[in-house]
């Protein structure tokens, strides 16, 4: 039997949004995805395919690259068309733009053309990568 998303995955409704949050030790990437599809689906403001693209390279990038623990929280605000990524880990190797080659290399460099705007914040001995589509207003 696969993985029981419900004891790796924590929703919070908020008055201004939602916030969804993914155990990656526990939930595949493409479980990640399809959930992301799932709940962004019905929101007529979010580009879904953008938002999971920028989801999957966030997080594979954490599991190929990082440490664990490692997790993936997905804020929402759909009246006003904002989404947020964010992926922690327990790396403290920065997140960069590389050249890509035969590895790889090409993750970050979607993230920074879908994203409305990108980061890094470290935090003691870990990071969090975070992307934003859209922009954080009232609607």
């Amino acid at each position: 039997m696969g993985v029981s998303t419900l004891d790796s995955v924590r929703a919070d409704e908020r008055a201004d949004g939602t916030v969804v949050e993914w155990d990656l030790e526990v939930v595949s990437l493409g479980q990640l995805r399809a959930a992301v599809r799932r709940l962004l689906a019905p929101l007529a403001r979010i580009g879904v395919e953008d938002a999971v693209q920028l989801c999957d390279e966030l997080a594979c990038n954490a599991v190929v690259h990082a440490r664990a623990p490692r997790g993936c929280r997905l804020m929402v605000v759909d009246r006003g068309g904002w989404l947020r990524v964010e992926v922690d880990d327990a790396s403290p190797a920065p997140a960069r733009i590389r050249r890509p080659d035969h590895t790889g290399g090409r993750g970050l460099i979607l993230v920074d053309q879908l994203a409305t705007r990108w980061g890094v914040d470290y935090h003691g001995p870990g990071k969090t990568v975070w992307a934003e589509l859209g922009t954080r207003g009232r609607g």
